[in-house]
C-alpha cells in the first residue's frame, strides 16, 4: 500500500509484565502518532490494546481508522472468564469504531460481523511465488537420504514439534529440517534427543530458506492452536510444496483438499501421512493441487488489494 510500517514492543515476553508493557505502549503509540499525524491509521488487533490507541487518536484528530484482525483475542487466545469478556467487549468497540474492518480469511470474518464490525473485507495473506528451483547440491549439503522434509516452528506450546520428529524418526528414509528459533526449540525438545534424521537448523539466511523449500520433497505443519493459520503454509503454497497439515476448520475452508491432512498429533498417525507422501503419484497429486490452489489465489489478489485500498483511501 506504501504506508510506512511501524512496529513497537516493550518487555515482550513473561505475561506478568503486561500492565506495564501495555501502559508503556499506550503511550508511545500516541507519541508516535501525535509526532507523525497520519491521515490513516491501519492497527492490528490482536492485541486490542493498538486498535484502542489508535481509535482514540483517530477520535480526537477526525483522522481515519482501519483494523487489521490477525485474529479475534477473545476467541483465540483466551478462556471465558471475566478478562476474556473485557477483551471481546473492547474487540467490539473498536471494530463497529473503525471506518473498515480486514482479516486474513472468512472464518474470522463471520465472527466480526457477529459483533457488528463496520465493514469487514478479507484480505488473504500472501507470499509471491518462490522463483528458485530444485537445488540437489544444497539437498546433499544437508543430508544424503533420499527424502527431504521441512517445517518451521516459532516454539508455541501448541506446536507438535516433538509428535512431528518422532513421527519421522519411525520413517528413515526421510529426513526433517526444522527452521525457526534454536534455542527456544531446544527447549521443547533438545537436539541431543533428536532422531538422527531429524536437525535444527535454527534461522537460515533468506536465499538458502527460499532454495530449501523448493529442494524439499514435503513440509509438515501440526499444531494444536485452534483456528490457526500459520503464514509458513502459504511459504509452502508459493514453493507448490506439499503439506501434511493439522485438521482444522479454518485450514479446511481455505485450503480445501490442497493439504494432506492428519486428524490427530499421535505420532504414528503422522508418520502413517508421511509414508503416504513418499509414494511419487501421491506426492505428485499434491503438489499439482497445491499449484492449482495457489494460482487461484494469485488470482484474486489484485481485486482484494484494489478493494483494501478504497478502504484506506475512500
Amino acid at each position: 500500500m506504501g504506508a510506512e510500517r511501524v512496529s513497537i514492543t516493550f518487555l515482550y515476553g513473561p505475561r506478568y509484565f503486561a500492565p506495564v508493557r501495555y501502559l508503556a505502549l499506550f503511550f508511545k503509540t500516541l507519541l508516535i502518532l501525535s509526532r507523525r499525524r497520519p491521515d490513516v491509521v491501519y492497527a492490528q488487533n490482536p492485541p486490542v490494546f493498538c486498535p484502542l490507541t489508535c481509535m482514540l487518536y483517530c477520535s480526537l484528530t477526525r483522522k481515519r481508522l482501519v483494523i487489521d484482525h490477525h485474529s479475534i483475542w477473545r476467541i483465540k487466545t483466551l478462556g471465558g472468564g471475566p478478562v476474556s469478556k473485557l477483551i471481546g467487549f473492547l474487540e467490539g468497540v473498536v471494530s463497529r469504531a473503525a471506518a473498515g474492518n480486514t482479516t486474513p480469511h472468512t472464518f474470522w470474518a463471520e465472527k466480526l460481523k457477529a459483533m457488528g464490525a463496520n465493514r469487514v473485507l478479507v484480505v488473504h495473506d500472501f507470499v509471491e511465488k518462490n522463483p528458485n528451483l530444485r537445488d540437489e547440491a544444497l539437498r546433499r549439503s544437508f543430508t544424503e537420504r533420499p527424502m527431504v522434509a521441512i517445517c518451521s516452528h516459532g516454539g508455541h506450546p501448541l506446536e507438535r514439534i516433538e509428535a512431528e520428529a518422532a513421527a519421522v524418526g519411525r520413517v528413515g528414509t526421510v529426513e526433517l529440517l526444522i527452521t525457526g528459533p534454536r534455542e527456544k526449540l531446544e527447549r521443547r525438545l533438545s537436539e541431543r534427543t533428536l532422531p538422527d534424521n531429524v536437525r535444527y537448523l535454527g534461522f537460515l539466511p533468506r536465499q538458502t530458506y527460499e532454495s530449501l523449500k523448493a529442494s524439499a520433497d514435503m513440509a509438515i505443519n501440526v499444531t494444536d492452536e485452534p483456528f490457526t493459520l500459520s503464514h509458513v503454509l502459504l511459504e509452502y503454497a508459493s514453493s507448490s510444496l506439499p503439506v501434511i497439515s493439522s485438521r482444522q476448520e479454518v485450514l479446511e475452508d481455505f485450503f480445501g483438499d490442497a493439504l494432506l491432512f492428519t486428524d490427530s498429533s499421535d505420532p504414528e498417525e503422522i508418520a502413517r501421512k508421511v509414508r503416504m507422501m513418499q509414494e511419487a503419484a501421491i506426492r505428485d497429486e499434491y503438489r499439482k493441487r497445491m499449484t492449482r490452489w495457489y494460482e487461484g489465489l494469485s488470482a484474486s489478489r489484485q481485486s482484494e488489494l484494489q478493494a483494501l485500498r478504497s478502504l484506506l483511501t475512500p
